[in-house]
């Protein structure tokens, strides 16, 4: 192989850095290809708890409040906690794992007490003394685009099927004055 005379060796040299200037703004691109995506936060996987099973994520608003059940357990016929032992009234309880993300501006305050299982036999309001021994709130305030996990408990009858959740945040406009209507949203738990 012959040498290249000094003139074509600039020429070549050239167009080389040329190439790779033009090929400089694709390397982000390719490193966001190859599975580091720094536009969302990494958050590792945890083992669902004993007798739980996981659900499908998805995600329902009411106003800017953004709710999503990731975890149900049901057919449980007492709960224990740190200070007692609760035996279900009406059949087996229904425990909820939730998520919820303010993306108001500002503070919200949910009250957790309003959110109801809907099964095949009606809906039920969360059982207080079940959240009670499982040391859960009966309401939450998040600060701006907060995102918190809670478990919601319900006493159902041991034959209800549950279906969905109806979900009330209590939305408000932007200055934070209550809306008069709140239709909630309804999450399927199927």
């Amino acid at each position: 192989m012959r040498p290249l005379p000094a003139g074509r060796l600039r020429t070549a040299r050239r167009r080389s850095a040329a190439a790779l200037l033009a090929l400089a703004p694709l390397i982000p691109l390719a490193s966001a290809c190859g599975g580091e995506d720094e536009s969302h936060y990494r958050v590792p996987a945890r083992a669902v708890r004993d007798g739980e099973r996981p659900l499908p994520y998805r995600e329902v608003t009411d106003g800017r409040v953004a709710f999503a059940a990731i975890g149900l357990s049901s057919g449980l016929t007492t709960i224990t906690g740190s200070h007692a032992d609760l035996p279900s009234r009406l059949g087996g309880f229904a425990r909820v794992r939730m998520l919820a993300e303010n993306r108001y501006a500002t503070f919200h305050k949910i009250d957790l007490d309003r959110q109801l299982l809907v099964t095949s036999r009606g809906a039920y309001p969360p059982d207080v003394n079940a959240m009670r021994v499982k040391r859960q709130p009966t309401d939450i305030e998040l600060g701006s685009h907060d995102r918190i996990e809670f478990d919601l408990m319900y006493d159902i009858p041991k034959d209800a099927q549950i279906r969905a959740l109806r979900l009330y945040a209590d939305p408000t406009d932007d200055l934070g004055v209550p809306l008069q209507h709140d239709p909630g949203a309804e999450l399927p738990l199927r």
